[in-house]
C-alpha cells in the first residue's frame, strides 16, 4: 500500500486502504468485492454493509483530510463490529482524539445547522403519545428538568436506529414502527428515557460526545424501573429484525 503526499482523499485511495486493511484482519473480507466512498453525512457517521456478495463501506466525508492513521482506526472499528470483536483500544484512542479536535467538532456543527433541521411528524402517533410519555418520565425521573424543543415520530420506520437525541436541536425523533399495539408502553417508555438521558448528560458546546455511554450514564439508565424488562423485550425485536448494517455514529454539538 503506497503512501499517499496529497492533503485530502480520493475516493480511489480510500478504497485501496479499505481492501488493504479489511483484507489482512480477516478471511471474511477476501472473497467479496469492497466498494469504499466518502459520504456527505451530517454528522460523523461511518458504516460497512453486506450485500449481494459486496461489502460497501461509506465513510463521512468529514474524515477526507484526515490522517491515515485515522481512516485506518475507523476501518479496523468498523471490521471489529462485523466480526463480533473488541476494537483494539489503540484505535479507538485515535478516533476518540479526532472525534474531539474542535475543528472537527465545529464542522459537524455547522453542517447539522446548515442542512439538520429535524423534519418529523406530531407527537400524538395512533397508539401511543410521545409527549404524555415524555412529561410521565421526566417528573418522575428527572424532576422536571429536562428540556427538549420537539418530540416527535420520525418519518421512517427504522427498526435499527429505534430513537435518536439531537443535541444542537434539542430533539428527540422516535421510529413510528414503535407505534404499534405489539410494542409494550414500558419498552416505549424506556427508549424515550434512554434519549431524555442523553439530554441529561450532552450538551451542545462539548467539544465531542463519545459514542460509547459513560457509566454514569448506564448507572442512571439502570434507573429505569422495568429496565431488564425492556431490554429484553428489544434484545429479541432486533434478533427478528432483518437487515446486515453495521456502522459507527457520533454525537456532536
Amino acid at each position: 500500500m503506497k503512501e499517499r503526499k496529497e492533503n485530502q482523499w480520493t475516493s480511489t485511495e480510500l478504497q485501496d486502504l479499505c481492501r488493504y486493511i479489511l483484507t489482512r484482519s480477516s478471511p471474511v473480507f477476501g472473497a467479496e468485492e469492497i466498494e469504499a466512498s466518502f459520504y456527505p453525512y451530517i454528522g460523523l457517521t461511518h458504516t460497512i454493509r453486506r450485500k449481494a456478495n459486496k461489502w460497501t463501506v461509506r465513510i463521512s466525508d468529514h474524515c477526507r483530510s484526515a490522517p491515515r492513521t485515522v481512516l485506518e482506526a475507523i476501518i479496523m472499528i468498523l471490521a471489529s463490529k462485523v466480526l463480533g470483536r473488541k476494537p483494539q483500544r489503540q484505535a479507538l484512542s485515535i478516533y476518540a482524539a479526532f472525534r474531539a479536535d474542535p475543528r472537527i467538532a465545529g464542522a459537524v456543527r455547522a453542517r447539522k445547522l446548515l442542512r439538520g433541521r429535524k423534519i418529523m411528524g406530531a407527537h400524538e402517533g395512533k397508539y401511543y403519545s410521545l409527549r404524555e410519555i415524555y412529561n410521565e418520565l421526566n417528573a418522575r425521573y428527572f424532576g422536571n428538568k429536562v428540556e427538549i424543543r420537539t418530540i416527535g415520530w420520525g418519518m421512517r420506520p427504522g427498526r435499527i436506529r429505534l430513537a435518536h437525541y439531537d443535541p444542537v436541536h434539542r430533539t428527540i425523533a422516535v421510529s413510528p414502527l414503535l407505534d404499534s399495539p405489539g410494542i409494550p408502553k414500558y419498552v416505549l417508555s424506556y427508549i424515550v428515557y434512554h434519549e431524555m438521558l442523553h439530554a441529561l448528560f450532552e450538551h451542545p458546546s462539548s467539544r465531542g460526545f463519545n459514542r460509547h455511554h459513560p457509566r454514569e450514564f448506564r448507572r442512571a439508565e439502570s434507573r429505569y424501573a422495568d429496565y431488564h424488562k425492556a431490554r429484553s423485550f428489544l434484545k429479541e425485536f432486533w434478533r427478528k429484525s432483518a437487515g446486515f448494517s453495521y456502522g459507527i455514529k457520533t454525537r456532536h454539538g
